[in-house]
């Protein structure tokens, strides 16, 4: 009886025993894996803000090129009589002297916009050849290295396009016959740039050199190690918008890049009475289609 006694006390304490064991296995394994899972979090939130800045150096590239000529001899754009630049040509060399080649602009994103907050903005950064000296707080992997390492992981190119198929530029831009006292006809012509569509891509690519993330995420079965990242966006702006369709023409063309123009998505009484706690939400439209019109600083 006494030896019955003994083990029917013991069992409660194994049974206790291994409930605490497996408890700690537990926390420990949850631990890692959430640990992994916070610094993973953390990256996707540092690589979402390299995304969004990409979108903006393509948004500040296209503009550009909107106010500046190319002048980049492999392109030979000023032999196109078609293009801005080599509609610029015609008023001779000191219309093609305002200009930024492709080379200039990455050098100025780079001191710009993939820069700390507090950059200083200076005429001489599109002469810089190397990455600004303070990059974007969170541009940093969770072993306190820069995501961007150098220069040839920034990626700008610019090209031009023809107006919309919809557009009457090419006829606007027809020659036709003046008579003249002397009875000897004159050609004119309105000559304008005919392909007026800026687009500029800019490529970003990071981590490539990054040992933590190449730890973070490992070579797993099929799927190879994490070797860096490369984020990319294109925008389109138009120039020389005299367009002889006029602007309803042109924003009819736009609209349909647009969904939103076409209907009210959020009906305003769904959120006017929310002016109090921040008024200018009721300076919102949704699906607003405008012109831009260019700074007088740009123009001088």
């Amino acid at each position: 009886m006494k030896a019955q006694r003994r083990v029917s006390r013991g069992r409660p304490h194994r049974q206790s025993y291994q409930r605490g064991q497996a408890m700690a296995e537990f926390v420990i394994s949850m631990t890692m894996v959430m640990s992994v899972l916070l610094i993973a979090i953390a990256m996707l939130g540092k690589f979402n803000d390299v995304r969004n800045r990409t979108l903006m150096a393509s948004r500040y590239v296209a503009w550009e090129r909107t106010v500046w000529t190319d002048n980049d001899p492999q392109k030979n754009n000023a032999g196109l009589a078609t293009t801005t630049e080599g509609w610029s040509s015609l008023y001779g060399s000191a219309a093609l002297s305002v200009n930024k080649t492709d080379a200039d602009l990455r050098s100025e994103i780079a001191q710009r916009v993939m820069a700390g907050d507090n950059a200083f903005v200076s005429s001489a950064d599109r002469a810089q050849s190397r990455l600004a000296t303070s990059q974007p707080a969170m541009w940093h992997d969770h072993g306190g290295n820069a995501l961007l390492n150098s220069m040839a992981d920034l990626s700008v190119v610019t090209a031009e396009g023809a107006d919309t198929p919809s557009s009457q530029t090419d006829r606007a831009n027809g020659r036709w016959t003046v008579g003249t006292a002397s009875g000897a006809p004159f050609i004119a012509q309105f000559g304008m740039a005919t392909r007026a569509q800026q687009s500029a891509t800019v490529s970003v690519s990071v981590g490539r050199d990054s040992d933590a993330l190449k730890r973070l995420w490992p070579k797993n079965n099929g799927l190879p190690a994490f070797n860096g990242l490369t984020f990319s966006d294109t925008n389109v702006l138009m120039t020389n918008t005299w367009m002889p369709d006029g602007s309803t023409s042109n924003k009819a063309v736009f609209s349909r890049a647009v969904p939103a123009a076409h209907v009210a998505l959020v009906p305003s009484a769904g959120y006017m009475g929310l002016r109090k706690y921040a008024p200018e939400i009721a300076t919102l439209q949704f699906g607003r289609i405008q012109q831009d019109i260019v700074p007088a600083s740009r123009l001088k």
